[in-house]
């Protein structure tokens, strides 16, 4: 598929990512696209507002291995390597590379004078307008949008914040979402359809 415009997922886990390949909105990894820091873990929303404010300066301090869950995850900020199951506990400094090039895409892209979308599904609180303004901040005069998929009707109205209010479609698929049986439903395809839309109209927007 040919790319409209550079999406920039942030979080708070692997769903913006996730939707908008799987509904062909962003390209997948096999076509050349970047992955950036946020696309495939899980995070507090706070703590993806401080990582972008402080240019990733902490990012890497109190990471540790989890026996139980096989996982590598930052303490106490709540950031947990999912999708890193294959670094086990003396593999941090593999961990550690793999997301200092995902940083070095961010820190490439958010340079670029093309007008970027940013999107985020938003989880534990409302963070957006603290976040708006740290993008806005580092883009300067290049143009972006920011995407706000609120799922919890928590998120107040921005000038500069596009937002879809749309809650889960059930317990069972926010606790699933990931597994076919899940976003194959009904529900789950309609849920999903409305965000890869929502954001689809952006991106014509942004290319009109």
């Amino acid at each position: 598929m040919k790319k409209k415009v550079e999406i920039i997922p942030l979080g708070q886990n692997c769903m913006p990512r996730t939707i908008l390949t799987r509904w062909k909105v962003k390209p997948k990894k096999l076509f050349g696209e970047f992955t950036f820091p946020f696309d495939l873990a899980v995070f507090e929303t706070r703590e993806i507002t401080k990582s972008i404010k402080t240019d990733f300066s902490e990012f890497f301090f109190n990471i540790n291995y989890r026996e139980d869950s096989k996982i590598w995850a930052k303490e106490p900020d709540c950031i947990e390597f999912v999708h890193e199951k294959c670094f086990r506990e003396n593999d941090k400094a593999k961990l550690i590379d793999k997301y200092l090039k995902r940083i070095e895409n961010f820190r490439s892209v958010m340079k670029s004078s093309e007008p970027l979308l940013f999107v985020q599904i938003l989880g534990d609180c409302d963070d957006t307008n603290n976040l708006y303004q740290v993008l806005s901040d580092l883009r300067g005069e290049n143009p972006f949008r920011f995407a706000v998929i609120d799922t919890q009707n928590i998120t107040k109205a921005h000038n500069g914040i596009d937002i879809l209010k749309i809650e889960y479609p059930s317990y069972d698929y926010k606790k699933n979402w990931w597994k076919k049986e899940y976003y194959t439903t009904r529900e789950g395809v309609n849920f999903e359809r409305k965000i890869a839309e929502f954001c689809r109209k952006i991106t014509d927007e942004i290319t009109a």
